[in-house]
């Protein structure tokens, strides 16, 4: 957003209007004019002038109600109301409404300069606060999910280590056969390629409500229902995968590679604790807990292309997922094999 010197002048008469038009074209403005309030509206959304002079007493649509309606939409315009002498309160109510200063008509000449050129800095200083709040929001959402930037550029107070236990349901996927191509690629062609397949498993995460916690070389770790809470986290956790493994089919193949690489899955669903971890000096949005471990677990017994679940997500969706049992597997930490499941599809 870019700084402008545009002053919009509202009055219904002829004659206020030639004259501030001519002693702000004179402090080097640019002016435009409107005769009531809906005019003045109208043409703050077009022209979004920097400044706006609005006199409060006009027939039709008054000052009041442009101010309240210009500044609901528009919270850097600066904005000055004109009214006469007796009129003070109205004043106060323009000022209640958002409306930067008043003055009073007739005017010091002296005066209307420099509050002019205040509320023109405060225009300027807004622009600059949006400019700098969007680009931090910008960079933050490149390095941590984009709810979770959010969510710290808007609290009231710094981040703290801890967290809270929760429902979750985290996704692994891991591409099978990049550690075979990375040992003969060059650099370039290694990232290139890496950064395009995490591409398309991150799209398919953010599509179903996911939050990307972590790229894990060439793999990416995934939480469903944090921060935002999902009612539907465990179907949308599946419909991502399947999302990740359609994509990673029709994706080009590097020409050292017969097939396309493609990701293996594991999903499972459980408590976690769920917050900021790590040292206070730099610590990560992450999920901490034994249902971590065993996502993790079943990704790392899938094969290219295949999405292991645990007998956890069945229970949740039942016939909503089309599987196939496997061959139990014996994960770290567990005395019994555990049954796992190969998601095939969705029911329609």
């Amino acid at each position: 957003m870019e700084e402008s010197n545009t002053i919009l002048i509202v009055d219904d008469r002829s004659d206020m209007r030639t004259f501030l038009k001519e002693f702000m074209q004179l402090e080097g403005f640019v002016t435009i004019e409107a005769v009531d309030g809906n005019e003045a509206i109208q043409m703050s959304r077009q022209e979004q002038p920097a400044v706006i002079l609005m006199d409060i007493m006009m027939p039709g649509r008054d000052g009041l109600s442009a101010v309240q309606e210009i500044r609901a939409e528009d919270d850097k315009v600066g904005i000055i109301v004109m009214t006469a002498y007796g009129t003070e309160q109205r004043a106060v109510r323009a000022m209640q409404m958002g409306a930067d200063d008043y003055m009073h008509k007739p005017f010091d000449m002296q005066e209307l300069q420099t509050k002019t050129r205040a509320v023109l800095q405060k225009n300027w200083l807004r622009i600059e606060n949006y400019n700098l709040h969007e680009r931090l929001e910008t960079i933050l959402s490149r390095y941590m999910p984009v709810t979770v930037a959010d969510r710290l550029i808007r609290a009231p107070e710094m981040p703290k280590l801890g967290g809270e236990r929760q429902e979750v349901t985290l996704l692994f996927a891991d591409l099978r056969g990049f550690s075979a191509f990375a040992a003969t690629a060059a650099p370039e062609d290694l990232l290139h390629h890496l950064n395009h397949h995490l591409t398309m498993a991150t799209e398919a995460i953010l599509a179903e409500n996911g939050t990307v916690d972590k790229f894990l070389g060439d793999g990416v770790m995934a939480i469903f229902n944090a921060p935002l809470r999902d009612s539907e986290h465990v179907f949308h956790s599946v419909r991502a995968a399947l999302a990740i493994q359609k994509s990673a089919e029709n994706a080009d193949s590097p020409l050292e590679l017969l097939g396309p690489m493609r990701f293996g899955m594991g999903i499972h669903t459980g408590e976690a604790v769920v917050g900021n971890i790590g040292a206070a000096q730099l610590m990560s949005y992450t999920a901490i807990g034994d249902a971590v471990n065993v996502a993790k677990r079943l990704e790392e017994s899938a094969r290219p292309g295949q999405i292991v679940v645990s007998q956890q997500i069945l229970e949740c969706l039942g016939k909503r997922v089309v599987t196939k049992p496997l061959e139990p597997v014996a994960l770290k930490g567990l005395k019994d094999l555990m049954p796992v499941f190969e998601v095939i599809g969705l029911n329609k």
